[in-house]
């Protein structure tokens, strides 16, 4: 929690105006860009994006957030469902009356229309695109980021995410013994054909 109006809060006592910002950004344009897009649009860092959106999402860190996002959302839904009957009603309408005349193209177009509207059919487009150069993905990693380090430090945020700290903390930790052991039995290697030279002499 970087706001510094509910810095040492356990919990959102108040939403922001860079949280408003992104609840404003993620209801109007959700499925249309990520999270973290809109997180940047709201005004947050770019290489703090997507932990900053992970966060505002999380109900457990801030609930009013999430409350005010799932209820404009809920919203969106009622009247995207309000306006869906409608339209499956007077497509039936279309359909039954284009019916009755023998008109079955009419008909049959309705009643594909209908499916669409409630979802029974999903259209699918194809993009061909050109695979990318080497230097093209170079360089748009290089667009993505400002520096080096810049594109280190989110990789290894993602790398925590996905893996967790835990995990990372635990390989370190037994490699280090690894490389411990092996440095004791090359010690007693050493100390074995010293004694073994000493006795042959």
């Amino acid at each position: 929690m970087n706001d510094k109006t509910n810095e040492g809060k356990k919990y959102l006592t108040k939403i922001t105006p860079k949280q408003e910002k992104y609840i404003n950004e993620y209801c109007s344009k959700f499925g249309e860009i990520s999270a973290t897009q809109c997180a940047i649009n709201a005004g947050y860092a770019r290489e703090s994006a997507h932990v900053r959106a992970r966060e505002l999402l999380d109900w457990r860190l801030y609930p009013q957030v999430r409350a005010e996002i799932n209820k404009r959302l809920k919203d969106t839904r009622e009247v995207w469902k309000i306006d869906r009957d409608k339209h499956l009603r007077k497509l039936n309408d279309i359909g039954c009356k284009a019916d009755a005349k023998g008109n079955y193209g009419a008909s049959l177009k309705a009643e594909q229309l209908r499916g669409l509207v409630a979802g029974l059919y999903v259209e699918k487009q194809m993009v061909m695109k050109a695979e990318m150069t080497v230097e093209e993905v170079n360089a748009k990693w290089k667009s993505l980021f400002n520096s080096r380090e810049e594109a280190e430090l989110a990789n290894k945020e993602f790398m925590d995410d996905v893996w967790g700290k835990e995990a990372k903390a635990v390989k370190d930790i037994k490699r280090l013994e690894k490389e411990n052991q092996d440095k004791r039995m090359e010690k007693e290697l050493i100390k074995y054909q010293k004694d073994r030279g000493n006795t042959k002499k």
